[in-house]
């Protein structure tokens, strides 16, 4: 990862984890990657989940539970029932087609506690060109850029809406990055 692309992740990271109310005791990331995000709201006590077709590390204790694939279909299956207060998708909705955000959706409904929150990063359509041209000059890695289709952030609303229902909505990193909150229905 270059440096560029570790910028972006800390920002991106920071905003989200602002967007949380006090320490959630449970935490799931989905496209957690190196579970960077993870390790930073690691306290010792709270449980930890995550998943990515890319996964990169092994779990460091029996508090996380990491599944390698992707979301929803790697955790079918498996009994979250209300076990998570806050799940993440950061930087990883515009990689999935529509279908896979609804039955998304529903996945995350379930892993949810009934005040849980998904925390949700997804960029500007525009974003795409930005990071072509980034790619070009070697400035960033660009991890599966192949697999951005143009995704419109605002359709995220109705998408998700059967399950979840939005909280807050803002833009960041100079209105190229969105952050969506949405709270178990």
């Amino acid at each position: 990862m270059k440096f560029l692309d570790k910028f972006i992740r800390q920002w991106r990271v920071k905003v989200a984890m602002n967007s949380i109310r006090g320490g959630p005791t449970g935490v799931f990331d989905i496209g957690c990657d190196d579970c960077y995000l993870l390790n930073l709201l690691d306290n010792g006590e709270n449980r930890l989940g995550g998943c990515d077709p890319r996964l990169t590390t092994q779990a460091p204790s029996d508090r996380f539970k990491l599944f390698k694939g992707y979301f929803p279909s790697a955790v079918e299956g498996i009994d979250f029932c209300d076990t998570y207060d806050a799940i993440f998708a950061l930087a990883v909705f515009e990689h999935f087609s529509e279908d896979d955000l609804i039955k998304s959706s529903q996945r995350i409904s379930e892993m949810l506690t009934d005040n849980g929150r998904l925390i949700v990063t997804v960029p500007h359509p525009f974003v795409d060109k930005i990071l072509d041209a980034l790619v070009f000059f070697r400035l960033i890695e660009g991890q599966a850029l192949e697999e951005h289709h143009g995704f419109d952030p605002e359709s995220l609303v109705e998408i998700l809406s059967k399950h979840l229902r939005l909280e807050s909505k803002r833009t960041f990193q100079l209105g190229l990055n969105n952050i969506f909150v949405f709270k178990k229905i």
